[in-house]
């Protein structure tokens, strides 16, 4: 909650990682996650489950990523002269997906972190007073605290990307304190997307291609695959204030606005309460 003192290395108050957590990156993505939270203000004291399995989510994705890196490519060519899509490829992407599917139960992008400290704002206020509304208007509009980096080495495409985003981001006025792992989700999408781009320039725009036996023309993988990877980008994207209608709907909720489920419901309570 609010008013704690941030953790520091060596200080004793750090909790102990569970067993299953066994590499040194996984206890490093821990160690980060509470980190972030605990100085955003935001209580884990009772989500360090959730915080250890998102970090060997991230470990285990973090693995597909050094073998795509390591292979240096991610599209062979195919028997027709298409693109092959590597099977490291698709796990990195895969695995990708599954730690962007925990980021906001863990507070961990400036959306979620927005609405937990509303609530958070909403529950140590009087629920009952004639403007429920006034606490919130209380709420600071926050300043601008970008992570230096992610919890883990980064790819040098992805590295540059993280570069050319922090002024981008630095202009925006949202506490991004808790997404570091979002924002290098979001590097990671846009390296894999440059992927696709770069493999049809390298192949002069070759979009579809024919079988050798039945001369059936098919879409080769590099160009079907951008919209899944869009996709990706899209949500976390809109997840992180980063879309001209989530960063409307982040400034409302800065003001005490109710725009989420929880919101609605606490303050659906507070109307309904007997006179």
């Amino acid at each position: 909650m609010a008013g704690k003192a941030p953790l520091r290395a060596g200080s004793g108050a750090m909790p102990k990682p569970p067993a299953f957590l066994t590499s040194k990156r996984s206890r490093d993505v821990w160690k980060y996650t509470i980190n972030a939270l605990d100085s955003a203000g935001l209580d884990w004291t009772s989500a360090l489950l959730q915080v250890a399995l998102l970090a060997d989510k991230v470990d285990d994705w973090r693995s597909h990523v050094e073998e795509v890196d390591r292979y240096g490519h991610r599209y062979d060519e195919d028997a027709n002269g298409g693109s092959l899509e590597t099977d490291e490829s698709r796990a990195e992407r895969r695995a990708r997906g599954e730690v962007m599917k925990d980021l906001d139960e863990g507070g961990l992008t400036v959306m979620s972190a927005g609405q937990v400290r509303a609530l958070d704002r909403m529950l140590t206020a009087d629920l009952f007073a004639a403007d429920p509304f006034a606490a919130m208007d209380q709420l600071d509009n926050g300043s601008v605290n970008l992570p230096q980096k992610p919890p883990w080495s980064m790819t040098k495409a992805e590295a540059r990307i993280w570069r050319e985003i922090q002024p981008l981001l630095q202009a925006s006025g949202f506490d991004y304190s808790t997404a570091g792992i979002a924002l290098g989700l979001i590097c990671a999408a846009i390296s894999d997307w440059k992927a696709c781009k770069q493999w049809i320039l390298d192949n002069r725009g070759k979009i579809f291609a024919a079988a050798k036996e039945t001369g059936r023309r098919y879409e080769v993988s590099a160009s079907y695959n951008r919209a899944k990877i869009a996709k990706q980008m899209r949500e976390l994207l809109k997840r992180n204030g980063m879309t001209v209608a989530s960063c409307a709907r982040t400034k409302a909720l800065s003001k005490g606005r109710v725009i989420s489920e929880d919101l609605a419901e606490l303050l659906g309570y507070i109307n309904d309460r007997p006179d």
